[in-house]
């Protein structure tokens, strides 16, 4: 999925995604708690790696703003969906001084080193070249947190589901990231898993 594509699906539904974080008790009836998993697990790796800086890679409405803020990390959210970034952007208003947002794609991720930590949560569902993406991040810091669903019915579902709004959807099998990660020159450093829904990695550059 390119970033027109993506930027298109995602401006059209902005505030459809905004409202998926907007209670927790509600998103897991729905079965939705695996947003709430792996927010919790890349807040989790941040804060253990001592992170000071965290690039927020597809930040849509924000979601990870205040958990981040709260632990006096610094967030710089980049997303290329205008709605989304005005969400966003409202969002950070809260945490003056420790939130930035820009309207930008992963393919524009040209960094090295500004960050410690480099995130991207229900991102690579989309995209069809996901070494680069996690070159790019891998590039910007050293350590990179990824949510990935996996093969499944679940995710056939949503493949037909997003098709028909000529979206693509791809899954990952948990075999496969120690391959895509030696793509990107990193090594896999930890894999959480979401129940049904997939997988949060932590990868890492190897030492």
């Amino acid at each position: 999925m390119s970033s027109g594509e993506f930027q298109t699906y995602f401006q059209r539904r902005a505030d459809r995604f905004a409202a998926f974080y907007s209670s927790e008790p509600v998103a897991r009836m729905l079965g939705r708690g695996p947003l709430f998993d792996r927010l919790r697990m890349a807040v989790d790796t941040s804060e253990s790696l001592g992170a000071k800086r965290v690039l927020d890679v597809g930040c849509g409405s924000g979601p990870l703003f205040a958990p981040l803020a709260a632990a006096g990390i610094h967030v710089t959210g980049i997303d290329p969906a205008a709605a989304m970034v005005e969400l966003a952007k409202q969002q950070s208003e809260s945490f003056p001084g420790l939130v930035e947002v820009e309207q930008r794609g992963w393919e524009q991720i040209s960094e090295v080193d500004a960050y410690d930590v480099a995130v991207a949560l229900g991102v690579f569902d989309y995209v069809g070249t996901p070494a680069e993406l996690l070159t790019r991040m891998g590039r910007a810091a050293p350590h990179v947190v990824g949510s990935f669903p996996s093969p499944g019915i679940r995710t056939s579902l949503r493949k037909v589901r997003y098709g028909a709004r000529g979206v693509t959807v791809h899954g990952y099998p948990a075999s496969g990231f120690g391959r895509l990660a030696a793509s990107a020159g990193l090594e896999v450093a930890e894999t959480f898993p979401l129940d049904r829904a997939g997988y949060v990695v932590h990868f890492r550059r190897p030492a």
